[in-house]
């Protein structure tokens, strides 16, 4: 079989959690079958298994990339931090947590608590993100009290 070049592989690799997101919000994690999978994607099982080893791999992959790009929103907030009013900063954090609890990508949240609730790996992966978040959160508070925008009498440290 040829080399994908660096370009095709992470296109179709991102093909495949898009389809993913779209099965197991449909189906759920638990019932989504790797068949149904590879019906959504329109690839053979074995092209499936060049870019993920499992199932749980996808969802591992679709956590990293959602909650990842909502840590790094975070981080984007914090570095205006000093151009924004405190209130500003607080309505873009709500906004992002609108977007996940609210938007296109909600059914997805609520299937990866479940999972999360019956599999170690996948609780253990949340939690190395909710880490992330809950510093980086501190972080923009932080700053924000430096520049004075948010009362000294908030301990940021005990989120």
């Amino acid at each position: 079989m040829p080399k994908l070049t660096e370009i095709v592989f992470l296109e179709k690799r991102q093909h495949i959690l898009m389809c993913a997101r779209q099965v197991f919000a449909q189906r759920g994690y638990e019932a989504a079958t790797i068949k149904d999978l590879l019906t959504a994607c329109g690839i053979s099982n074995g092209a499936l298994f060049v870019y993920f080893k499992s199932k749980r791999d996808i969802l591992l992959a679709i956590i990293d990339e959602n909650l990842g790009l909502f840590c790094k929103r975070i981080d984007e907030v914090s570095n205006l931090s000093h151009e924004l009013s405190r209130e500003d900063a607080l309505v873009m954090l709500l906004d992002l947590v609108r977007n996940i609890s609210l938007g296109a990508g909600r059914a997805m949240s609520l299937h990866v608590w479940s999972a999360a609730m019956v599999d170690e790996v996948i609780k253990e992966h949340l939690q190395k993100h909710y880490g992330r978040i809950l510093r980086s959160i501190t972080r923009l508070l932080s700053k924000l009290q430096k520049e004075g925008k948010l009362s000294k009498s908030v301990n940021v440290n005990k989120l």
